[in-house]
């Protein structure tokens, strides 16, 4: 824009104020708008906080039983109180089983209330003990019909599916309107460029619907949740992603509108633009993934790991068919001298869970292996939607995506091996838990990812927006030197 433009800009902006304030409709549809912004904010934080009340829950359970296992050690080895069979905190079998599991939890950052992501698919939260990782990990089916077609409604919904629709509702008639009214003709007769005249219509719209769509809710989140203060890199992303992807379908409004067709047909351009870039192209992505690097079926994962088990059974069978022998021996229960019989029946179950996660390991890796692959096709190709970027994005910086998923699940791994290393080899060798073992026993420690990461993929997301926004408006200024008035 030149500087001898910037007064007629002015007085442009302040006339679409005018316009805007008298049209009914756009109240209408501002309203309603703002109306699910702040529901889709609100489920954000109720969500978010149902997670984390839970979590905290969750560790001062474990916390809690783990000093009432320890009392009753302490008063078993005193002589006061007679173990059970499955409550005996001596036993390295029950302690390493589910007597003495305690939660892995990843903690919720200070954006998650922008995108819930796949947390309602992807646990945040397991149980780990001394059995095969597939019974705590893969023990829910996430390609249940329900589990697929079910989801949040939250603010990362609102931006990438209905933000466009508004933006195509304020701006399908840019230059048309005024062209079917015969006042583009009139207003074009004054010193007035017809760039100015399209960035300060732009200007109006954009200044509206962002401060609705990033305004309002940074508002209610910084005033709801304190910790985004402290988050503000991740924050400032978060505008910088929301500006982009509006500042690309805005640029698609001028683009269509430069072509100097009718209203109605610059309508149907931006919804089957819509339609193509915002439904049918992620679909297309995950189609196309899931043919060049299908990844196994968890039907197949749950018939080899029934398979696993009934093999590892037969091979222990001896020992799981064995009478507890604590029902006539009750005295067997007692540890001493830093000993305890470990009776056949448990010590089968921990050799079938340990033959189970063996041979089960290189079924789980090449799990893994190809939906990481399926995950960077998608990844790879997803420029090829805007919506698909954005959603990525933003679920990144609000550390519900699939990266943050699988830092988790890598974690995971690394302390189920550590509780394994820990127990199994003491119910092989029949050593009681002592007093000191339960501050030596493994604990979960979460390491949030790289925060480098995180910045570089919301970047990535950040360029691949802007790209093909400034490309849409330089055709359309392109085109618009050859736009005809009448």
């Amino acid at each position: 824009m030149h500087a001898f433009q910037f007064p007629r800009f002015r007085l442009i902006v302040r006339h679409e104020l005018r316009l805007m304030a008298k049209e009914r409709l756009l109240w209408i549809a501002g309203g309603l708008f703002l109306l699910l912004v702040g529901y889709a904010v609100f489920n954000g934080l109720l969500q978010t906080s149902l997670r984390d009340n839970a979590q905290a829950a969750l560790a001062n359970a474990d916390a809690q039983t783990r000093s009432a296992q320890l009392a009753q050690l302490q008063r078993i080895m005193a002589g006061e109180e007679t173990p059970t069979p499955f409550g005996n905190p001596a036993s390295p079998a029950n302690m390493g089983g589910g007597l003495g599991a305690h939660y892995a939890i990843m903690p919720s950052v200070a954006m998650a209330p922008v995108a819930l992501g796949q947390t309602d698919l992807f646990p945040s939260q397991f149980q780990v003990t001394y059995q095969s990782k597939v019974n705590f990990i893969h023990n829910n089916d996430i390609e249940n019909p329900w589990h697929l077609l079910s989801g949040h409604f939250d603010l990362a919904f609102v931006v990438v599916y209905l933000l466009p629709l508004l933006i195509f509702a304020l701006g399908y008639n840019l230059l048309s309107g005024e062209k079917e009214d015969g006042t583009l003709r009139l207003l074009l007769s004054q010193p007035l460029a017809l760039a100015t005249l399209i960035a300060g219509k732009i200007a109006v719209r954009a200044g509206v619907l962002l401060g609705a769509a990033v305004l309002t809710p940074l508002a209610v989140l910084l005033l709801a949740r304190p910790q985004v203060l402290q988050a503000s890199d991740a924050t400032l992303w978060w505008v910088l992603l929301v500006g982009a992807y509006a500042l690309f379908w805005f640029a698609v409004v001028v683009a269509v509108n430069a072509v100097g067709k009718s209203s109605a047909a610059n309508a149907m351009m931006l919804m089957v633009a819509w339609v193509a870039l915002v439904l049918v192209t992620p679909v297309l992505l995950n189609i196309a993934a899931a043919f060049v690097s299908p990844a196994p079926s968890r039907a197949e994962l749950a018939t080899r790991t029934r398979l696993a088990t009934a093999q590892a059974m037969h091979d222990n069978a001896a020992l799981l068919s064995s009478d507890y022998e604590h029902m006539d021996q009750p005295d067997a229960l007692m540890p001493r001298d830093g000993s305890i019989h470990i009776s056949g029946r448990p010590l089968g179950q921990a050799r079938v869970e340990r033959q189970v996660d063996d041979i089960m390991a290189p079924e789980l890796s090449r799990f893994e292996a190809q939906l990481k692959r399926q995950q960077a096709l998608v990844a790879r190709y997803a420029v090829l939607s805007p919506a698909a970027v954005a959603y990525e994005g933003i679920t990144a910086l609000a550390g519900t995506g699939h990266r943050r998923h699988a830092h988790f699940m890598a974690q995971i791994d690394t302390y189920h091996h550590a509780w394994k290393a820990f127990f199994l080899p003491r119910i092989e060798q029949g050593r009681a838990i002592t007093a000191a073992d339960f501050s030596a026993m493994p604990a979960f420690h979460w390491q949030e990812e790289d925060r480098a990461a995180v910045r570089t993929q919301a970047l990535r997301a950040l360029l691949q927006l802007l790209a093909p926004a400034l490309l849409l408006l330089s055709l359309a200024a392109w085109r618009l030197r050859r736009y005809r008035i009448v």
